[in-house]
């Protein structure tokens, strides 16, 4: 230990130890640290919150032990405070954590604490931690902490920019964990949600059954366009431009007003809607081109813009995008009207904004001019004014649900649309006069149909994600899991389990020490650390059930590759060179079913059993556990 870190009040010690898995009970990866610390009065905890901007953090998880006295509950009531402000800074990162933090043990002025970490974002919230360290010995040492604030902002940057890009999965994954689905990231954004047989695989909102084909089709409008129109659904005519020249030909043909948009790019990048001459097009088709070199002109359509969301063949969510522009009160001007639309928190200029800035340019000043309105405008009272053509959210338009409105007919047409283009989820846009009204009697078309479309994030409230999860998922997706713990008779046990499940027809997934075995048959010889071989069983997709052998100490420094698990056998007499203690630590909190002590195993428990919540069963021989293991786990296999 150096100098510097001898003369701090807060700091680490010694190294943080990652986990590539789960353990302690939390439901995403952790990062497990030692920290050392003096207790912060509650007037200093609510000068650093107002430092960093934030209301004090409640207070969350960690009730103290009975006979901890005074100075350690101040302890923990700091150790509390920096746990909750990580987990507010991950959050306002837009990090897709969605837990706190925990306290695992205190020792005077000594700690052992969890933090939650996302993937990739290991180094940044190590040096967040330390940042938040710093003034908190700042606070203890009277010194000015100001210093330290443009990091706070720049570890915030840093997180921001680790975020996976599609803003559907951190919902998602909000979603699974409330759910208590199984998550794991495999690679390139794409998660699994659940395990073995019950597993789905999800990249944003494409799903492991969305057809190639058909999203091939859905990524380019014309292509689109003409299906639907094949299949008796009405659509706008459009025309692929492939000079100015040829789309000012397009228009005269097809009529003014017309829109403009790339072929074969979504959100609303490049599309400009409700050109009215020449001029405005040439001006649309030329911004559309710094984005694409397939441009469609296409015949405008008016009426109110919907995105209808349709999964496995039924509409599941609707919403009108009510276009970017604001609402005279008859005392502000246009400016002052977009100014405070634009101080909404949700609005803002990044990808993790769930609302876009609106703001006075070109578009927003020809529009007014049609209004006979200019910026220093004053609106009158209640009137709307429209600053975007297209009423995409990328643009600044605001969602507002309709799905207790939407006509029969419109819901049809929606998932036919859907069906047609054969998608098992899709956002399909409709342009109609009125949603509740169908568009068999007010006319209508489907503007757009959308492959992989961004589900709204919590605008809408966020329920579309649990939805489609519960859909998509069978149960909570999680298959029986048993850990067999103690390295006597641990590889003995698990082949035991193994027989009795294949013999009433399961197919287990099972790791000892000779190997990782589905079904019985060998998928990899030879030892295997915990974590690895759980990880190849939660991937195998005809895998109903998982038996995973824990010999030694090599999950302390990965993890589990699972955050619960059903069952825990405790197996024969520890071995006294394994760190039997801090095992039962990590595994404990992940068993939410029931423990099984093997007659004679002699272990050492009662200390720790307040760290679960699993039932404790009585000691029993090795062949009635196994019999009571594998009935358990063969309750929760279907048709076996």
């Amino acid at each position: 230990m150096n100098k510097s870190e001898t003369e701090t009040t807060w700091g680490l010690e010694g190294n943080p130890l990652v986990l590539k898995g789960f353990g302690f009970g939390s439901r995403q990866p952790v990062i497990v640290v030692s920290l050392r610390g003096a207790a912060l009065s509650g007037k200093q905890l609510e000068e650093l919150s107002a430092l960093l901007n934030q209301s004090p953090p409640e207070p969350k998880n960690d009730l103290p032990p009975s006979g901890e006295d005074g100075s350690e509950k101040a302890f923990r009531t700091s150790l509390q405070w920096l746990l909750a402000t990580v987990q507010e800074i991950q959050r306002i990162a837009g990090q897709p954590v969605y837990e706190c933090g925990r306290i695992l043990s205190i020792d005077r002025e000594h700690s052992r604490v969890v933090l939650p970490v996302a993937p990739l974002s290991e180094k940044p919230l190590l040096d967040l931690l330390r940042i938040l360290l710093e003034l908190m010995d700042c606070q203890v040492q009277a010194n000015n902490p100001h210093k330290h604030l443009k990091r706070v902002l720049q570890i915030i940057s840093n997180l921001e920019k680790i975020n996976p890009r599609p803003s559907n999965i951190r919902f998602f994954i909000q979603a699974a964990i409330a759910m208590g689905i199984p998550i794991q990231e495999l690679a390139g954004h794409v998660l699994q949600y659940g395990q073995g047989k019950r597993a789905r695989l999800m990249l944003s909102s494409f799903s492991d059954a969305t057809p190639v084909i058909a999203t091939t089709l859905a990524r380019n409008k014309l292509f689109t366009a003409e299906i639907l129109r094949q299949a008796g659904i009405p659509v706008p005519d459009n025309r692929q431009a492939h000079t100015l020249d040829n789309a000012l030909a397009i228009a005269r043909q097809l009529g003014y007003p017309v829109v403009v948009k790339p072929a074969d790019l979504d959100g609303g990048v490049g599309v400009a809607a409700g050109l009215r001459n020449p001029e405005e097009l040439t001006a649309a088709f030329k911004g559309a081109l710094e984005k694409s070199r397939n441009i469609l002109v296409e015949k405008h359509v008016e009426g109110r813009d919907y995105r209808v969301t349709v999964f496995q063949g039924e509409v599941v969510s609707a919403a009108e995008r009510i276009p970017g522009g604001v609402t005279g009160n008859g005392r502000h001007t246009v400016r002052e009207l977009v100014e405070t639309l634009n101080a909404n928190p949700l609005r803002g200029t990044g990808r993790l904004a769930q609302l876009k800035h609106l703001w006075l340019d070109t578009e927003a000043v020809d529009l007014l001019k049609q209004a006979g309105l200019a910026p220093s405008s004053i609106p009158e009272d209640g009137r709307f004014v429209r600053l975007r053509r297209a009423a995409n959210l990328a643009s600044g338009g605001v969602p507002e649900g309709v799905l207790d409105k939407i006509h029969p007919d419109n819901r049809r047409l929606a998932e036919r649309a859907a069906e047609v283009l054969r998608l098992d989820i899709a956002g399909v846009d409709l342009l109609l006069p009125d949603i509740s009204r169908s568009w068999r009697e007010t006319g209508g078309v489907v503007c757009e149909v959308n492959a992989k479309p961004n589900l709204g994030g919590q605008t809408l409230g966020g329920t579309l994600y649990a939805r489609i999860l519960g859909k998509l998922v069978t149960g909570s997706g999680r298959i029986p899991a048993a850990v067999v713990l103690g390295s006597a008779q641990s590889g003995t046990l698990v082949r035991d389990l193994e027989t009795r499940l294949l013999q009433k027809g399961a197919v287990p997934g099972c790791h000892d020490a000779s190997g990782v075995r589905v079904n019985g048959e060998i998928i990899r010889d030879g030892d295997l650390d915990p974590f690895s071989a759980g990880k190849m069983l939660t991937l195998d997709r005809t895998a109903d059930a998982m038996v995973l052998s824990v010999d030694d100490g090599r999950v302390l420094s990965t993890g589990l590759p699972f955050a619960r698990f059903d069952l825990l056998v405790l197996a024969g007499k520890p071995d006294p060179a394994m760190p039997m203690r801090e095992l039962l630590e990590i595994l404990l909190p992940c068993c939410d079913g029931k423990i099984f002590i093997i007659e004679g195993a002699a272990w050492e428990t009662d200390s720790l059993r307040h760290l679960t919540t699993a039932l404790w069963e009585p000691e029993a021989s090795p062949d009635k556990a196994m019999e009571l293991v594998t009935a358990a786990m063969l309750a929760d296999i279907p048709q076996v």
